[in-house]
């Protein structure tokens, strides 16, 4: 009898192990591949922006002599950024309610730069002369009554009293005379109201005697 169980458990163990050898055998688990890193975008440098070019700086003007005219034809009516102005108070007409007057300016070291730069736009050559601008003559007319005036001519002159360039307008707009201006001033000295005469006082009668 023990052989017989020895044979029947041989033959079990042999069962066991050919099963286990058909069973399905266990797949490993592939783990997933790992994506490629995007190669880094290509940067495309752009050219340097160069700087704009500098302003050209205005050379130094020379000194020159300021004039001062005859304080026994010209009076000081003011002063502004552009110049000192004065009027001919010897040479003033009238007609209606327009005043034509001259003006004095001694022009100011800033008006003079302004003047060296405008006229070296069209004239290069010119705008040397423009280095030794002291003052220039203007002949105004002022309207009294709407507070307008406009210009009728213009003569600049160098220091030394020549003629640098002159103008003449003709039939040129009125500009209205704003409030604190040079104009503004002028105005106010040469548009006098004239004065009404003063009523008579009647003659006193005579007493009888």
């Amino acid at each position: 009898m023990k052989r017989i169980h020895l044979v029947l458990y041989f033959f079990l163990i042999v069962f066991l192990l050919a099963g286990c050898a058909k069973g399905p055998s266990v797949t490993k688990k592939e783990e997933p591949k790992l994506k490629e890193t995007p190669p880094a975008p290509v940067v495309v440098k752009k050219p340097p922006v160069a700087p704009p070019p500098p302003a050209p700086a205005i050379e130094k003007l020379p000194e020159i002599a300021r004039s001062i005219p005859d304080s026994k034809v010209w009076v000081r009516y003011g002063k502004t950024k552009m110049g000192e102005n004065y009027y001919n108070k010897t040479n003033i007409t009238r007609s209606s309610d327009v005043a034509t007057v001259n003006v004095y300016r001694v022009v100011t070291d800033s008006c003079r730069k302004q003047m060296v730069e405008e006229v070296r736009k069209y004239n290069p050559k010119k705008s040397i002369k423009y280095h030794y601008y002291e003052h220039d003559v203007r002949v105004d007319e002022i309207d009294c009554r709407n507070q307008k005036w406009r210009v009728k001519e213009l003569i600049h002159y160098d220091e030394k009293g020549k003629v640098l360039d002159h103008h003449t307008y003709e039939n040129e707009p009125w500009e209205k005379i704003k409030f604190v201006t040079d104009h503004h001033t002028l105005q106010k000295s040469i548009c006098v109201a004239e004065e009404k005469p003063a009523a008579k006082k009647p003659a006193a009668k005579k007493k009888k005697k």
